[in-house]
């Protein structure tokens, strides 16, 4: 049971992080903390958790609304990542340690003095081991076969989404499906607590599905010869 010290200490933690220009950064695209539990004289780590083995950091094993309601139908989620891409503040760098897996050898460590140099290269350490131009157009593609899927009203390939694109799904699918009561007059549906973005929810899903794709393309290469986008080739569990 947490008791009043836990609350505390996690509260001075989350401030201690929020007012830093990197972990408000970090927290904003989704990167999550190992532990919060850590000394005043000891730094947060941070994780990307689409390359985090299952269960790290505490994080779910599944995090999609529909596979959390049927984790019967899913069975148990695997992952061919080992460790994953970390990055923590040691003395006065930043350190980022690259993710392992089955058969992805982690990058060497890179560490930068500076927020700002940090800062400007967070999305390239996100995307690796692809470049960030690799991943865009794996996006492209993605865009453009659902969407073509969707004119001919067809059906297209599923992918199980990971953190933080699952949590932005389930945000967007709380939106539409309030958007959707109201439209038959519901009108004691009550409205999602995540606020709504401005624009087309249904394009605003297309677009973390396709970097939802991307991330299991990058997942499935990480995984070698016995791992597709779906999971491990030919596994039934």
């Amino acid at each position: 049971m947490a008791t009043s010290d836990d609350e505390f200490r996690f509260l001075k933690n989350a401030l201690r992080f929020l007012g830093d220009d990197v972990d408000s950064a970090l927290a904003s695209r989704g990167w999550a903390v190992t532990d919060l539990a850590v000394a005043d004289d000891q730094s947060l780590e941070w994780f990307w958790p689409p390359t985090a083995p299952v269960g790290y950091g505490g994080l779910p094993e599944w995090s999609d609304d529909i596979a959390k309601a049927r984790p019967q139908m899913f069975g148990h989620r695997q992952t061919p990542w080992l460790a994953p891409t970390r990055i923590v503040k040691a003395a006065h760098v930043w350190r980022v340690d690259f993710g392992e897996a089955v058969a992805q050898k982690p990058d060497q460590s890179l560490e930068f003095a500076s927020n700002a140099a940090l800062l400007s290269d967070l999305e390239r350490i996100e995307w690796w081991p692809m470049t960030i131009a690799e991943a865009r157009e794996i996006q492209g593609q993605r865009l453009l076969a659902t969407t073509i899927a969707a004119v001919h009203d067809d059906h297209f390939r599923a992918v199980f989404a990971t953190e933080p694109y699952a949590g932005r799904i389930n945000a967007i699918r709380a939106h539409m499906r309030y958007e959707y009561e109201r439209s038959l007059d519901r009108t004691k549906s009550t409205p999602p607590n995540a606020p709504r973005l401005r624009g087309d929810l249904g394009a605003q899903m297309r677009l973390v599905d396709a970097e939802s794709w991307a991330s299991a393309v990058r997942t499935a290469r990480a995984g070698g010869t016995g791992w597709d986008v779906d999971g491990p080739v030919g596994d039934t569990v």
